[in-house]
């Protein structure tokens, strides 16, 4: 994945759950870059920004800047590598074949011509190349698995914003066919 397709989904995702247009200002570009030269993977900051907007719903305040999810994208991206390393004594890289192959099993019933596409990714060497690889897949699927009305949903829920539509419409394939994250960090 470019790095700006990085940006774009992370950018998307947040104005997604701000539920508002939103502009990120240079210090929230700065951040995303910083994430992308740690190579944290993009899911692993998209569950850290639900989990910030879900504790401030709960608070009832208002998440105003990516900023405020700093601390939970760092938090939970070393929580993640943390249990890479520590279930199998192997680093991610080299474990995961059986994450893969468990994704796999699950596509078998709702997408059953991705499974194998999902296990060839074992081939590759990195955590990076990996995700990169599923979150290409993730976006392949949902559009050969969405439907006239899915995609009428998607695109009134993005009020014409073209990311937030793409995020929409991965999130109700999703739920409408029961396709989990493809994303090693589950």
């Amino acid at each position: 994945m470019a790095a700006v397709e990085y940006f774009q989904e992370i950018e998307s995702h947040f104005a997604l759950r701000r539920g508002t247009p939103f502009v990120l200002n240079a210090k929230d570009w700065a951040l995303m870059k910083k994430w992308a030269e740690d190579a944290i993977p993009l899911p692993v900051v998209i569950e850290a920004i639900d989990s910030v907007f879900e504790k401030a719903a709960e608070r009832q305040k208002r998440v105003n800047s990516l900023s405020y999810c700093k601390h939970a994208v760092t938090e939970l991206w070393k929580e993640r590598r943390e249990l890479q390393v520590g279930a199998n004594e192997a680093v991610p890289e080299e474990g995961a074949e059986p994450a893969l192959n468990e994704l796999a099993a699950l596509l078998e019933t709702s997408a059953p011509s991705f499974a194998p596409r999902v296990r060839e990714l074992a081939r590759e060497r990195s955590v990076a190349r990996i995700e990169e690889g599923l979150i290409e897949l993730e976006h392949e699927l949902a559009r050969s698995l969405a439907t006239d009305d899915i995609r009428a949903e998607a695109a009134s829920a993005a009020a014409g914003n073209a990311r937030a539509e793409e995020a929409h419409l991965r999130r109700l394939v999703r739920e409408r066919f029961g396709v989990p994250r493809l994303t090693l960090f589950v």
